[in-house]
């Protein structure tokens, strides 16, 4: 009897073996947990999917040797007994196919190739044929020992896993589930999550499931109420764990470096998310030390100053969206003025725009030129710019360089090197509602979470990019008295005179053209 135990033991040991895994102290905590549900925040290389398809396997172990027993009845039954097809059954879901295919290759480098079903009819029907399907993403693993023999005393005997995207809640349809793992759940919808939850509570099914990411940029996200209530009210039903990047113990010290060089180029909130696991508190939480930026003394003016240079930002509007341009003091970095246009005919727009140029004397005005047609909307509104020697800088908003635009400005909140008046509660209110969402390949999106607009951020972002850059919080919200006073923070200066005059030079062509 002894003898038999031990070969079940070793049996078991292959089944789970796989690709160079040893457990973190953390991973060991949540491998050792009993309660059903694990909601998983971690920071970036903590181990959080690799840990999660360790479960898998573990999960399985214990699948493959519990009887399969229905609510209410006595009957032991297997897996073929019970009619449970397929016996074991478990789902991988990620927010889209890009990251499904990154779970997707570790898989492969982790699950033990002795186990993964093997067929010569590559064209078997009903999704059961051989080896890892890249089709559909699923795989059939037969418990079996590298011999090829099947494992003894095994209730159920084969697993079917399969990789489902959750960018359509509505195709995540099934009977019940054994085990789920959800990935990257701070970028999965609240509808998902809901569509896949009753699978756990199918007859028959063990119903277990880890759902592992960083923490959500919300504190309404459901991945962020969850992982709350099982971090405050632990039980068998669900429990909470969480690990930072340096709870990795394998980091170099070469590793850490590199990470702290990252935390340099990064406001402090999206540092604590992604590598310190930390949950920010509110809604949007992308720009942060908001109220630092409204609270030093700056007011709307009526004009410029002598002695004073200005620079803008400007946000076209498209079909009922309104346009807005924000003028900033170029070398205080304070906003002083703004125009809001709603529902204006183009003309008057164009018009208006000159004006505003031409009053504060504007040295750089960067555009938003997205989605303009032909070369910078037909060259229209530049050309009525550059005619009375104001230098326009076309800004494409793509996904890189918007995050980079909002980056910039989020750390200039953060060191507090911008500032704009109290007064302008719209440009309060939409960067209080900006929220961010890293997607796959490490790229990112912004949305607001009341759904509206975000025009004045982009305004107000655009003006920043035409300032000096700062240097210490304190010198650079100096205010120089006079024109001998003005002294420009930055080297390029001189460039950006020679700017102007290029394109005081390109303006006088295009008059030749006529």
């Amino acid at each position: 009897m002894i003898w038999e135990k031990t070969i079940v033991a070793n049996q078991v040991i292959v089944l789970l073996r796989s690709f160079m895994y040893e457990a973190y102290p953390w991973q060991k905590e949540m491998h050792q947990s009993q309660s059903k549900i694990k909601f998983v925040q971690a920071g970036r290389r903590a181990g959080k999917t690799r840990s999660a398809l360790q479960e898998v396997l573990q999960v399985i172990r214990q699948a493959s040797i519990q009887p399969v027993q229905f609510p209410g009845k006595k009957e032991r039954l297997t897996a073929e007994q019970a009619g449970l097809i397929p016996p074991i059954h478990i789902w991988t879901v990620a927010p889209t196919r890009a990251q499904m295919m990154q779970v997707w290759n570790e898989m492969q480098a982790f699950i033990p190739k002795h186990i993964v079903r093997r067929t010569k009819n590559k064209n078997q029907a009903g999704g059961r044929g051989g080896g890892f399907k890249q089709d559909d993403l699923h795989v059939w693993l037969d418990l079996k020992d590298e011999k090829g023999n099947w494992l003894p005393n095994r209730w159920r005997k084969s697993v079917f896993w399969e990789l489902k995207s959750a960018d359509n809640p509505e195709g995540l349809q099934t009977v019940g589930l054994d085990f789920l793992h959800m990935a990257e759940a701070q970028d999965i919808k609240e509808a998902a999550w809901n569509k896949v939850r009753p699978t756990l509570n199918s007859p028959g099914r063990l119903g277990r499931a880890i759902v592992e990411g960083v923490p959500p940029d919300s504190t309404q996200h459901w991945f962020a109420r969850n992982y709350k209530i099982a971090k405050e009210t632990p039980s068998a039903r669900r429990a909470a764990f969480h690990a930072s990047t340096f709870d990795n113990p394998y980091l170099t010290e070469e590793d850490k470096l590199e990470i702290q060089e990252e935390k340099a180029a990064l406001t402090e909130g999206i540092w604590d998310r992604f590598y310190m696991a930390k949950q920010p508190e509110g809604a949007g939480n992308f720009f942060r030390n908001i109220t630092a930026a409204y609270s030093k003394g700056t007011f709307e003016m009526m004009g410029p100053e002598d002695g004073r240079s200005y620079v803008a930002g400007l946000d076209l509007g498209r079909t009922n969206d309104p346009t807005v341009m924000i003028i900033k003091d170029r070398v205080s970095r304070h906003s002083v003025a703004f125009i809001e246009l709603i529902k204006t005919d183009w003309s008057l727009q164009l018009e208006t725009i000159k004006l505003a140029a031409e009053k504060w004397g504007l040295e750089e005005v960067y555009m938003d030129s997205t989605g303009l047609g032909g070369k910078f909307g037909e060259d229209v509104l530049y050309r009525e710019l550059m005619e009375i020697s104001i230098p326009v800088i076309g800004y494409n908003f793509t996904a890189g360089k918007k995050y980079q635009l909002f980056l910039d400005y989020a750390i200039s909140l953060e060191k507090e090197t911008v500032a704009f008046p109290q007064s302008w509660v719209k440009l309060i209110s939409q960067l209080e509602d900006i929220a961010h969402r890293e997607t796959s390949n490490r790229g990112h999106t912004f949305y607001t979470v009341s759904g509206a607009n975000d025009d004045w951020v982009d305004a107000e972002c655009l003006a920043l990019m035409a300032c000096d850059p700062a240097t210490e919080a304190g010198d650079q919200f100096r205010m120089p008295q006079s024109k001998s006073g003005i002294k420009p923070l930055n080297s390029n200066y001189k460039n950006k005179s020679s700017k102007i005059l290029r394109w005081r030079q390109m303006r006088k062509e295009l008059a030749e053209q006529g």
